[in-house]
């Protein structure tokens, strides 16, 4: 089943001017993410075994040997009542030897290793697409954690502009009370904003640090060397048909069919050639050869079991019924797919886009409340306390837009790691 949803998202754009160092994308955490996983080993397991087993179903094409020795002592022995004048009947030992070598080789195995052939081809991918699955559940995580730290990245941005402001505005000031146009007070105030505000900045470096630290393990990097992209706005269409799952389930249901097509292997004959060949005392075949004699074999066996009460088709419809399990577990999958994907649908068409519209709105009219402000302190209209009252306010208005907007991208990528795209 496929299902598209046409969102309203967010691409990466990859920021290189004015960057140092190599820029990662938030795919692009996603993909070293999974890439770099401990689990991918699984595969190269799965890839071994499934490689040493088929050598093995090969060997069984090649002849069987078997070296026996065997030595006993018996009780009595056969011998005829009557003694016979014409010949003297040779007494048959009761220690009694024996080697052999016995050679068999198989003609007809009824299809057995063409099945266990593809039932290993497809245990081997069972492996690997559980290890997709399991891996897959990094998308998110990692998806999470880039946009957090990118959150505080882009904090940290917005607080050095602040930064700026107020540096700009400090000198203003202590000029203002040099020439003993402003109170001391005045100039301190802003100061003492200033160093909050860099006491702001401090603490969001270190958290940005702390989290680039836990992404680079995440991705595979031994150090923290790289920059986070920020996203810019487009239309992106969602698909949830490139979920592991879905191929997990295929090849769950596709081992029990295999399952049931060879519950009619048992039904098969089998025929293979051999040959027996040694020395016994006495001869195994001519009791009256007593010394050690040479002795052969030479056949075919068959064997086949015609019937089986019933069993054959109580396990197919047992297979049968594991079958359309897999199937009802794949219809509650996508089911619970499908509804959670409901709540990040309407966030991305209504609620961000609302949210960025009036966050918008809101920083323009501060800035003009701010430059209108700085005109009316430089005129003495307005106190300093008041203004850095209105600079705050700027402040925390870019810092919520900046926040709505990574919170869109981060819905929107939240959504395409969890659709699998």
């Amino acid at each position: 089943m496929k299902i598209v949803l046409f969102v309203l998202g967010l691409t990466l754009l990859v920021v290189s001017k004015g960057l140092s160092g190599d820029t990662l994308t938030v795919l692009q955490c996603r993909e070293l993410a999974v890439r770099n996983s401990p689990l991918q080993q699984k595969k190269l397991y799965a890839e071994s075994i499934a490689a040493l087993q088929i050598r093995n179903l090969q060997s069984n094409h090649l002849p069987r040997i078997h070296i026996g020795a065997q030595a006993s002592w018996q009780s009595d022995v056969f011998k005829f009542p009557v003694e016979n004048p014409s010949f003297a009947v040779p007494d048959i030992p009761k220690d009694q030897y024996r080697l052999s070598v016995d050679v068999a080789q198989r003609i007809w195995d009824g299809g057995t290793d063409h099945y266990t052939r593809r039932q290993r081809d497809l245990e081997r991918d069972l492996v690997a697409t559980q290890v997709e699955v399991d891996v897959f559940q990094l998308r998110e995580v990692v998806t999470d954690l880039y946009f957090k730290t990118l959150l505080l990245q882009e904090s940290a941005a917005v607080l050095d502009l602040s930064k700026s402001e107020l540096t700009a505005r400090l000198r203003q000031a202590e000029a203002a009370v040099a020439e003993g146009a402003a109170l001391r007070t005045t100039a301190d105030q802003v100061k003492i904003q200033l160093l909050r505000t860099e006491q702001q900045i401090a603490e969001v470096q270190v958290d940005k640090q702390t989290l680039m630290e836990i992404l680079a393990k995440w991705v595979g990097r031994e150090n923290t060397d790289f920059q986070l992209a920020a996203p810019l706005w487009s239309e992106i269409p969602l698909s949830i048909e490139k979920r592991p799952e879905h191929r997990l389930f295929a090849l769950q249901q596709s081992m029990f069919q295999l399952q049931k097509d060879r519950l009619s292997l048992p039904l098969q004959p089998r025929v293979e050639a051999f040959v027996q060949g040694g020395f016994g005392r006495p001869n195994p075949f001519n009791f009256f050869e007593t010394g050690f004699e040479p002795f052969a074999l030479v056949g075919l066996r068959a064997t086949w079991t015609p019937f089986d009460w019933g069993t054959r088709k109580r396990d197919a419809q047992v297979l049968d019924l594991q079958i359309k399990n897999v199937e009802a577990q794949r219809l509650a999958f996508e089911q619970r797919l499908e509804a959670s994907t409901i709540k990040d649908f309407w966030d991305l068409n209504v609620k961000y886009r609302e949210q960025l519209e009036k966050d918008e709105a809101i920083v323009r009219l501060q800035e003009d409340i701010v430059s209108r402000a700085d005109a009316q302190v430089k005129n003495g209209v307005m106190t300093a306390t008041d203004y850095l009252t209105q600079l705050n306010l700027l402040t925390q208005a870019r810092l919520l837009r900046k926040t709505h907007e990574l919170q869109a991208a981060q819905a929107r990528e939240m959504l395409a790691a969890k659709l699998g795209n």
